[in-house]
């Protein structure tokens, strides 16, 4: 299973209004996409940053997800809101059985 963590730091408060509207679309379609274990937003309640947290059943599945129009279309929609580039780390959770 892979396992991702994407953080967005959102520039002001509309711009995480946006950016949590906008991945509305992209967590119901990823949800419904072939491999896909879970799909969630969640936000820090400290400092208001966004994190996508993501489990997928191979590298391969998630490879396809990065192509599907929805992936794409949220990438371009938060283009500008966010204070810098996401912080995406991918965890490999079959590396790790013993």
């Amino acid at each position: 299973m892979i396992i991702v963590l994407a953080k967005a730091i959102p520039k002001d408060e509309d711009a995480k209004a946006k950016v949590i509207d906008f991945a509305q679309d992209l967590i119901k379609n990823s949800k419904a996409e072939e491999g896909n274990v879970d799909y969630n937003l969640f936000e820090n309640t400290g400092d208001g940053s966004l994190m996508f947290v993501e489990q997928w059943e191979s590298k391969e599945i998630l490879g396809k997800h990065l192509q599907t129009e929805h992936f794409i279309n949220f990438g371009g929609n938060i283009d500008g809101l966010l204070a810098g580039d996401l912080e995406i780390n991918v965890f490999d959770a079959d590396a790790t059985d013993l």
